[in-house]
């Protein structure tokens, strides 16, 4: 793997960025919540007329890597610019919603037919938010005898099912994830000291809902498009060692990705 030559490519309102010719910096969330992710650009010492092109609710779709080892790590709409000052450089302040813009705002009134299952009204509701839905696997789809009634904020109808049918819902790169809480995507990747791991992954453990015992792994490696929700990967070292799911973290401009796993 080539850990050198860092690249960034940034698209933002219609406009072409990459760090050969400007100072980008950044901070990319991901996670499982169901919550849409809010990740911030910054671009410094734009002119005027390139920072009023780039227009709330436009596209913005950002690739990093090394070399041509490069890939997508944000994809979203622009959610606020905030052009300041700091010092005697002008940083342009780009606020990216990870879906946060088709999840808001929107409200349904609708009555399914007796027979229907959490599958058909949770797969209506989705494609009402106008999200893609790249993954709809429930750990169990309940049939509605009586037909089911939604009415209300889309997005917590949306929500309020999934949950009844004991899955989890995320955003990643504008595409919708429902599935089993256990289920991850397989990358093949291989993380340890060769790859990019930084430290060896510091052990953390947790209490669910239940009073259960959790154990995570807080992990950090070079900056890695790989790496992103419900990930697995094959972690090795002193610490950890085996498959492990991505539960959250970030990308960030020094090129570090920061998440936390859980064992598989």
């Amino acid at each position: 793997m080539e850990l050198y030559r860092q690249k960034i490519e940034l698209m933002a309102g219609g406009k072409s960025f990459n760090n050969d010719n400007f100072e980008i910096d950044f901070t990319v969330e991901f996670g499982e919540s169901s919550e849409p992710k809010i990740s911030t650009v910054t671009i410094y010492n734009l002119s005027d007329e390139t920072i009023a092109a780039i227009k709330n609710k436009t596209y913005v779709i950002m690739n990093c890597g090394y070399g041509m080892n490069v890939g997508n790590i944000l994809t979203g709409k622009i959610d606020k610019v905030n052009p300041s000052w700091e010092e005697i450089d002008k940083a342009t302040e780009i606020y990216v919603g990870d879906g946060a813009l088709e999840w808001d705002f929107k409200r349904i009134n609708k009555t399914y037919a007796a027979g229907s299952t959490s599958r058909l009204v949770i797969s209506d509701l989705a494609n009402q938010l106008g999200l893609e839905v790249s993954d709809l696997t429930l750990e169990k789809d309940i049939t509605f005898p009586r037909g089911r009634s939604v009415s209300g904020a889309t997005q917590y109808e949306l929500r309020k099912l999934v949950d009844e049918t004991g899955s989890k819902m995320f955003i990643d790169k504008g595409k919708l994830y429902i599935r089993p809480k256990k289920k991850g995507t397989v990358t093949g990747f291989v993380l340890n000291a060769d790859t990019g791991l930084i430290e060896s992954p510091q052990k953390i453990t947790e209490e669910d809902k239940q009073g259960n015992e959790v154990v995570k792994y807080n992990v950090r490696s070079l900056l890695n498009h790989k790496i992103t929700t419900d990930s697995i990967l094959v972690i090795q070292s002193k610490t950890a060692n085996g498959n492990f799911r991505v539960v959250k973290g970030r990308h960030t401009g020094d090129f570090i990705t920061s998440c936390e796993v859980v064992p598989m």
